[in-house]
């Protein structure tokens, strides 16, 4: 009895200080990369002070799934004028090689939206450049 008593808990001790193991956790750092270029508009339009500029980074991979937003930078314009200038970053680790991806614009007055791109703007794995990428937007009729 003793013995068997003493087996019972040597396998439980065994299984408890297997499970106190030291798990080796893959940690994949953040590898930077950046995107640059220029917004702007052709119409002779001059923008309001509060005027809010957005550019993504989108996964548009999936013809049939709405685009992935990989990176957001929103700015407001404090009254310049285009062209404006961005830096857009992104985690280089989500990127995959065979996936498409573009960069979008829109501008915003008061919530409401005045301009916006009409085309893709292909980045990253496309053969374009991803610096000084010219993002031309179209107005919103309102």
């Amino acid at each position: 009895m003793k013995k068997a008593l003493a087996l019972v808990t040597s396998v439980v001790l065994g299984a408890v200080l297997m499970g106190c193991q030291a798990s080796e956790e893959k940690v994949e750092e953040v590898k930077n990369d950046s995107i640059t270029g220029t917004v702007a508009y052709r119409e002779r339009i001059a923008l309001p002070d509060n005027a809010v500029v957005e550019v993504s980074l989108q996964d548009i991979s999936l013809a049939d799934a709405p685009a992935k937003v990989i990176s957001t930078h929103r700015f407001e314009t404090n009254g310049a004028q285009v062209p404006f200038e961005f830096s857009l970053t992104y985690d280089a680790n989500k990127i995959e090689p065979r996936h498409r991806y573009s960069v979008s614009a829109r501008i915003e007055v008061d919530g409401k939206l005045r301009f916006i791109t009409d085309m893709n703007y292909g980045v990253i794995t496309d053969e374009n450049n991803t610096d000084n990428v010219n993002l031309r937007l179209i107005s919103v009729n309102q």
